[in-house]
């Protein structure tokens, strides 16, 4: 065999190596490019899903919120447990506000006159019967 010959032979062996390494190059991009697509598509789920979950819990403290309020399922064991535990932390926050409405009077200032109501969002103390608070204007 003559050198222009092994040399044609060595170029059309190295052009379909080139061929095959650029096909086993595309089907690699391809697939991680399918891959990259479906991780994406799993973080916009994920994302989704977390937002699914906040409005689930948002209903169900509005739902809690709403049996509290209405005194609803009062006969059910559970719901009076809970009711107990919520009276119990609603104790200790009155007396936690009261302490913060000394010490932010200071030792120099009389002690206010405390009703025993306070607003659960800011711990202001509240007028008895008030629809809203006097400091932050939440709910009561």
């Amino acid at each position: 065999m003559s050198l222009t010959d092994s040399l044609k032979k060595l170029k059309d062996e190295a052009l379909v190596k080139g061929k095959d390494i650029a096909e086993q190059g595309k089907t690699a991009l391809d697939s991680a490019v399918e891959k990259g697509k479906g991780l994406a598509e799993q973080g916009k789920l994920s994302v989704e899903n977390q937002k699914q979950a906040q409005i689930i819990a948002e209903a169900k403290q509005q739902i809690g919120a709403y049996v509290v309020e209405n005194n609803l399922l009062s006969d059910d064991e559970f719901v009076l447990g809970q009711l107990s535990v919520i009276a119990a932390a609603q104790e200790v926050q009155e007396r936690n506000n009261a302490r913060i409405g000394e010490l932010k009077a200071g030792p120099e200032a009389p002690a206010p006159e405390v009703s025993g109501h306070f607003c659960p969002k800011c711990g202001a103390p509240v007028p008895t019967g008030a629809a809203f608070c006097t400091a932050c204007g939440a709910k009561l």
